[in-house]
């Protein structure tokens, strides 16, 4: 099992290759294998992973729940959807804020640069404002604070998702 999903996450067997081989431990009376590699997967999805990692754990999910004799495949796709959504509104909530925090420093740390460079000698010396201004952000307590806010509200109802998804299966 573990060496299939490894190989699966490596892109050495695709969804087809996937589903091959669990059919095969099907035919061979593991019928509990495909429960196992779906959960399995379900659990590798994460609320901050990139799109890519979420869709392969999707697309194996669903392609195990083919093989399934009663398979809910439609509500499983439902609530994965609904999973993704969840994931997204996570990724643009966590960005405006970051955004809107950046534009809220960036005259402080403009001025500061601009300061730096009429008391330096070298004249030469440049300030990346952009760097400065993401570094200063994600140092603040302010941010620090949002983050353990979104973290938690997100993460319970991830949480949820995931366990009724699982439920599912």
């Amino acid at each position: 099992m573990t060496s299939l999903l490894s190989d699966y996450f490596t892109d050495k067997v695709n969804t087809d290759g996937l589903l091959l081989k669990l059919r095969k431990f099907q035919e061979n009376g593991h019928s509990s294998m495909i429960k196992e590699t779906q959960l399995r997967l379900l659990h590798a999805m994460s609320l901050g992973g990139n799109s890519f990692d979420f869709e392969r754990c999707r697309g194996g999910v669903l392609i195990c729940e083919t093989l399934k004799e009663h398979n809910r495949y439609s509500e499983l796709e439902q609530h994965l959807t609904a999973i993704e959504t969840l994931r997204q509104q996570y990724q643009k909530e966590k960005e405006k804020a970051f955004d809107s925090m950046k534009e809220g420093v960036y005259s402080k740390v403009k001025m500061a640069a601009e300061q730096m460079a009429r008391q330096g000698r070298n004249k030469n010396v440049s300030v990346d404002l952009e760097q400065s201004v993401a570094a200063s952000v994600q140092s603040s307590q302010q941010w620090r604070e949002f983050i353990l806010k979104h973290e938690k509200d997100y993460g319970k109802r991830y949480n949820d998702c995931l366990a009724k998804t699982q439920a599912l299966i």
